[in-house]
């Protein structure tokens, strides 16, 4: 397992404040493959991420804040007393995603796809994000699936099938006497 570690206390009163961090400022990453990172006591700031995918990746006691996101992937990530502040997210899926006390406050987010628990806490009015064309991937889904049921019913010539009325109690018991009658008959 790959770690970007600094110290992190987490019983301090205000952890981001009080411990030291590994900065990492003004970067652009491009088109990286993030597979199995620990993140730990990590500042990121000012930094892009282009086409990149965090995939299995733990950000623990970390900080992004003015970061942008473009095209990025977050797959079976972990955030754990990390807080994402002042970020933009552009075209950003999160998948299956994880956050125990890890605010995401003052973020934009514009056609992102988010896991439920990432629209859960992205969407919380007292976060303040700004949210413009974004779904869930279940949102994403059900739309898809009534595409296809649109090209499908496009495509095939709609037949019905007239069924007669059912028939009130009334009618049945009256259906039921006369049956009754017929077999003594017989």
């Amino acid at each position: 397992m790959n770690t970007l570690t600094k110290f992190f206390n987490p019983f301090w009163k205000n952890p981001n404040t009080s411990s030291s961090y590994e900065v990492i400022e003004n970067e652009v990453i491009k088109a990286s493959d993030l597979k199995g990172l620990t993140i730990s006591g990590s500042l990121f700031s000012l930094t892009t991420f282009k086409n990149v995918t965090f995939e299995s990746c733990v950000f623990f006691g970390s900080r992004m804040e003015n970061c942008t996101f473009e095209d990025c992937k977050f797959i079976n990530c972990e955030f754990q007393f990390t807080t994402l502040e002042h970020c933009n997210f552009a075209s950003v899926s999160f998948s299956n995603c994880k956050w125990d006390i890890s605010p995401i406050r003052k973020n934009r987010f514009e056609n992102c796809r988010f896991d439920d628990k990432t629209s859960y806490f992205a969407t919380k009015a007292c976060n303040f994000n700004k949210l413009t064309s974004c779904m869930t991937h279940r949102e994403a889904f059900r739309r898809q699936e009534g595409l296809r049921q649109d090209e499908i019913m496009e495509k095939q010539e709609v037949t019905a099938t007239i069924l007669p009325p059912i028939p009130s109690e009334a009618e049945l018991a009256s259906i039921s006497t006369s049956m009754e009658g017929q077999k003594l008959a017989a």
